[in-house]
């Protein structure tokens, strides 16, 4: 796998590097296209988790068509892989011999020794069979092997660490907690669930979860609060933990290894920097009062980039902008696009996800107001 972990490292790089511009708009395979349970009711692509390896990026499909009042799960998760510049796609079945072994296909990641694995979270019961975390080869776009997820668990984000897969609970209701799969038998472990609460009065869940730095973290939210905890990627005991913003929905590493977190709940970003004690979290950016519903942030050496589906937005900021961080440019994806996911290409050029209109576009930029 050592070719895979090369392009991933060419690919993470920062500096100079420029990758090739991306095409303004990929559309992904309709519902007919993803092997319909019912041909005659067919789901949507409905993309979510994006990921980079092996030169091409991946993005899940959650392969759902609108239910009353719950999305349903129309057929297998997918992924589609694709270069951004040419838009070519391949799609990789992830629903096994049955169609029906990983349902609800929702983030994706890269291991450092450049496998792929996601989570499928099933009908959100606890009790279905198509809950899973699957492996992928890159090299070859092949499903490599399937861990099978306990009854009472749904799990929520995926992060790989050299002997687990760790993920979070999103069993409702609760509490919240992650939990792992042995990399080695590729079987969930038998200890306990780690309990990574957070303040609340109505709901708290694992909003996700990353391999930072070769720790673990997780983020914990709530509709009050959110806490991120810092964990061992072996055994999973708790190091430290910090408090966050209400509603956090995803968190990213920087390359200085401070780690950065979107919170929806007040329309902020939060950046963490370790420290020999503990965590020290600090609110770096209140967004613009229009940006609603932050769901992503990633990052490009220490560019920060997310994403707002409340109203289909993405934004570039500046973390070393003098008088403190800023939004430096903006995209705007169109009414209904509810992009879900960003991945900078690198420091400047960036695509989604959108589930709204069910495409991969690029971030077609303009200085922020």
């Amino acid at each position: 796998m050592k070719r895979i972990a090369l392009l991933l490292l060419v690919a993470a790089c920062g500096g100079t590097y420029q990758a090739p511009p991306p095409v303004a708009s990929i559309a992904l395979p309709d519902g007919s296209q993803l092997k319909p349970y019912d041909p005659a009711q067919p789901g949507q692509a409905r993309p979510q988790g994006l990921a980079q390896a092996a030169g091409r990026v991946y993005v899940t499909l959650t392969n759902q068509r609108d239910g009353n009042p719950n999305p349903v799960n129309a057929g297998p998760g997918f992924l589609a892989a694709f270069v951004p510049s040419t838009g070519a796609i391949t799609l990789i079945d992830l629903g096994g011999s049955d169609g029906k072994q990983c349902q609800n296909a929702g983030s994706v990641r890269t291991s450092a020794d450049g496998y792929l694995y996601a989570n499928c979270s099933g009908n959100f019961s606890g009790t279905d069979a198509a809950r899973a975390i699957v492996e992928v080869n890159p090299l070859s776009n092949t499903v490599t092997r399937r861990g099978v997820i306990p009854d009472g668990r749904v799990p929520n984000g995926v992060a790989a660490s050299a002997r687990k897969i760790w993920t979070g609970n999103a069993a409702l209701p609760g509490p919240p907690t992650v939990f792992s799969i042995d990399r080695t038998s590729f079987t969930a472990d038998a200890t306990a669930p780690v309990l990574v609460d957070c303040q609340k009065s109505i709901y708290s869940y694992v909003a996700d979860v990353m391999t930072i730095g070769g720790d673990i973290y997780a983020l914990c939210a709530s509709d009050i609060s959110g806490e991120l905890y810092r964990l061992d990627p072996d055994t999973g005991a708790i190091k430290a933990h910090t408090t966050v913003g209400p509603i956090p929905t995803e968190l990213a590493g920087l390359d200085d290894g401070r780690i950065v977190v979107v919170n929806a709940g007040d329309n902020t970003l939060t950046v963490v920097t370790p420290t020999a004690s503990g965590l020290d979290a600090r609110i770096a950016l209140t967004f613009a009062s229009g940006t609603s519903n932050l769901q992503d942030v990633r990052a490009f050496g220490r560019t920060v980039f997310t994403v707002a589906s409340g109203n289909n937005t993405a934004q570039r900021i500046d973390l070393d902008a003098q008088g403190g961080a800023k939004v430096v440019a903006e995209a705007n994806f169109g009414e209904g696009a509810m992009p879900w996911n960003i991945l900078p290409l690198d420091d400047t050029q960036a695509i989604v996800s959108n589930r709204g209109t069910n495409t991969i576009a690029a971030a077609n930029w303009v200085t922020a107001k």
